[in-house]
């Protein structure tokens, strides 16, 4: 009887394992996502040419990750732009440390992103109170953003230049004279 139960103990272990290699099925990603993002970071190549990024946003008890990269528009399957250019406020501070290359702020002003994909889907993120904002900037302007009596706080220089980087998400060549927005391919899984 014990060899009997041993031998239903392997088989089950067995084939349970052997389910577990062929995987979950993949995880339905909404065609319409409404919701607050948690935070979002961007990895630009410098201050005025955006490049990679992500954020994740909470929707009706699921947390959804959007990554995004910067490509040429053959490639583009969605473009993403900011109801506001306004990312920080008073009251901004930088929060945990990420190295000294990158950047995180909270609370940032009340804003909507909006990613528009090709196909009709569409990702609507609000910025709330718990919102963070950062991204990999490099040392050198980071220093250039910090307030010399209150170093968490950001300066002036800091806001305008947040301000002028989330623009070119609509308008990708800034000051120019176009007005194409910056193409990106868009990927959202659910975490």
């Amino acid at each position: 009887m014990c060899r009997l139960l041993i031998s239903l103990l392997i088989l089950t272990a067995s084939v349970s394992c052997s389910k577990n290699e062929k995987g979950l099925p993949p995880a339905v990603i909404p065609d319409m996502i409404n919701g607050i993002i948690l935070d979002l970071h961007v990895t630009p190549l410098n201050i005025t040419k955006p490049d990679k990024g992500s954020f994740t946003i909470f929707m009706t008890g699921t947390i959804y990750k959007a990554e995004f990269n910067a490509v040429p528009q053959s490639q583009s399957n969605a473009v993403l732009s900011f109801e506001s250019d306004t990312i920080l406020v008073a009251e901004s501070r930088e929060f945990a440390n990420l190295g000294k290359d990158a950047v995180a702020y909270n609370p940032v002003a009340a804003n909507e992103v909006t990613i528009r994909f090709n196909n009709g889907k569409k990702i609507l993120g609000r910025f709330d109170l718990n919102t963070g904002f950062g991204g990999d900037f490099g040392e050198t302007l980071i220093s250039q953003w910090r307030n010399p009596n209150d170093p968490a706080k950001p300066n002036q220089k800091a806001k305008d230049d947040l301000s002028r980087f989330v623009k070119l998400y609509s308008d990708a060549d800034g000051p120019g004279p176009g007005v194409s927005p910056l193409y990106l391919l868009v990927q959202v899984s659910k975490q």
